[in-house]
């Protein structure tokens, strides 16, 4: 009686451990999965937004609004950004679908900010001290996004760089900038 009870208890450790190492190891598997989906996800979404940005920028220099780049046509421009704004929201499904709610929350916060840098792009005049403020903005809004995704994804490097803005100050000729006789 007691052999056949020691069989049963070894038996009955025997499954609950490989149950529960099983169990574990689905887990990891099933965890591993998702990570790759959410790291393509977001990759994906901050590469239509960053390609947005870069739009923003080159219209932005082309109005003498930054006093970097080469002039690009307009009309063209604001065309590949309303193309820009298609891509995005068809990669914002994904981040929805597969996000954090934090990360969600600072990828919507960036394209806000993208948002409005075209809003101050499409003004009649538009001011460069306010572009230069609400780009700041967009990449402080992009390194937030960055720092959400990386901590959803358990990427323990530390922190992003700090931007340096020194390619955003003002042209001479503008009114933040006097030139110097």
């Amino acid at each position: 009686m007691l052999t056949i009870a020691g069989v049963l208890l070894g038996s009955a450790a025997t499954f609950v451990v490989t149950s529960l190492t099983e169990r574990a190891r689905w887990r990891r598997t099933q965890s591993a999965r998702w990570d790759d989906k959410r790291l393509l996800a977001y990759s994906e979404y901050a590469n239509a937004v960053k390609h947005m940005v870069r739009l923003c920028r080159r219209i932005a220099e082309t109005q003498k609004l930054l006093p970097t780049g080469q002039p690009i046509d307009l009309d063209s421009a604001f065309a590949d950004l309303a193309e820009g704004e298609t891509e995005r929201a068809a990669r914002w499904e994904t981040v929805l679908l597969l996000g954090e709610p934090a990360t969600i929350s600072a990828a919507r916060a960036w394209s806000e900010q993208v948002w409005q840098l075209e809003y101050i792009l499409r003004e009649e005049h538009p001011d460069a001290a306010a572009f230069t403020n609400a780009y700041r903005n967009a990449m402080r809004l992009r390194n937030e996004f960055y720092a959400r995704a990386r901590a959803d994804l358990d990427i323990t490097s530390g922190p992003l760089p700090e931007i340096t803005w020194k390619s955003l100050q003002p042209p001479p000729s503008s009114p933040d900038h006097p030139a110097t006789p």
